[in-house]
């Protein structure tokens, strides 16, 4: 009996390490010149490592293990302006784990595509860009143009000063103390701009921000903001010259806007507090398919105010709550269906004048006109 299970202990043994494969390591140094480019093109997938240094060189150091590792190919080139760096497997239906750490001049181009792993820049000045189709970027201390994307990781952008954009197909988007032009969309998730400048340049650039089924949060848009969202809440600190906000299913709450606001929600509350006086474009058309609006407007403001709200049911409780003398009707819905019946209510008004048109519109909901103090 115990012949039989050291044979077959024997035996597994054998099995395993057949399936481990070779684990490889590999480490590359090349002389270079700053503002060359490291091309990346890793068809096998893995984590990747990239940080800025002061050294003429590109230092790269690689290891492969998994069950498959031995079938990994790499294959390196270079010159005195570029390094590339290329992997796949050898047998179509490989699995093993790549990672790799490599180091470039503070002042480089990066090129990169893989098939699935993170990425992690830190520390790079020059052109970025590149492609990951499953997994997180994290960058940070970079400067020039950026145009990174995931297929289905979150993006963390920080402490940097660049322009361009970052877009993933299912994560969040996180961008924090950032000098520059950047937009970042997501297909479904959150993105979040904290402590956004424009340019050292001067270039005013307003905040645009798209995502299919996630919260907005912005916390400074000094040249204006267009965001949009197909299933979350929208929450924009302050803004100046504009704001443009839609979502199809959630709030919209604008601390702070010193200009013109547009914001329809198809299934939220809408809250507007408008500041800075009352010179320029103040107008405003707020909409929303299905809850409570409040709106806040400069004190001394010109308006020609038109408020609707429609009622769908005899029963449906509204509230209109103004500062200012308005003029209120009720219309009844004309329709012979006996099982469904609505109302229009129309206030009306006319301040100071009546240059700029403040235009609200709500389902079954209430309206606060609000003057500032």
């Amino acid at each position: 009996m115990k012949s039989v299970f050291r044979t077959f202990f024997a035996s597994f043994i054998l099995l395993a390490i057949a399936y481990t494969g070779h684990a490889q390591e590999m480490h590359r140094t090349f002389d270079v010149s700053n503002g060359g480019q490291l091309i990346l093109d890793i068809e096998t997938g893995g984590d990747i490592t990239i940080t800025g240094w002061d050294r003429s060189e590109v230092d790269i150091n690689i290891e492969i293990d998994g069950r498959d590792a031995d079938e990994v190919f790499v294959e390196f080139d270079n010159s005195s302006r570029s390094v590339e760096v290329f992997t796949e497997y050898e047998s179509r239906r490989s699995n093993a784990d790549v990672e790799m750490e490599i180091f470039v001049p503070f002042e480089f181009d990066l090129e990169i595509s893989t098939s699935g792993g993170d990425v992690e820049i830190t520390g790079v000045t020059g052109v970025i860009e590149g492609s990951s189709m499953g997994g997180d970027l994290q960058l940070t201390e970079l400067n020039g143009e950026l145009d990174m994307s995931t297929m289905g990781g979150d993006i963390w952008l920080s402490n940097s000063e660049v322009d361009g954009s970052l877009h993933t197909m299912g994560g969040d988007v996180d961008i924090s103390d950032v000098t520059g032009s950047i937009d970042g969309t997501t297909m479904g998730g959150d993105v979040t701009y904290d402590n956004v400048r424009s340019s050292s340049d001067g270039a005013q650039e307003q905040v645009t921000i798209s995502t299919m089924g996630g919260d907005i949060d912005v916390d400074e848009a000094r040249y204006g903001a267009d965001v949009n969202t197909m299933g979350g809440d929208i929450f924009i600190d302050t803004a100046g010259e504009f704001v443009k906000a839609t979502t199809m299913g959630g709030d919209i709450t604008v601390e702070e806007i010193n200009g013109w606001i547009e914001a329809n929600t198809m299934g939220g509350d809408i809250e507007v507090r408008m500041v800075g006086g009352t010179d320029g474009d103040r107008h405003v058309l707020i909409e929303s398919m299905g809850g409570d609006i409040e709106l806040t407007v400069p004190s001394g403001l010109s308006m020609d105010i038109d408020i609707e709200i429609t009622l769908h049911d005899d029963d449906d409780d509204y509230e209109i709550y103004s500062d200012f003398d308005l003029d209120v009707e009720v219309e009844g819905d004309d329709s012979d269906r006996r099982w469904r019946s609505k109302r229009e209510v129309v206030a009306t008004g006319s301040v100071r004048g009546g240059n700029n048109n403040i235009v609200i519109r709500t389902n079954n909901g209430s309206v606060t006109l609000r003057e500032g103090r």
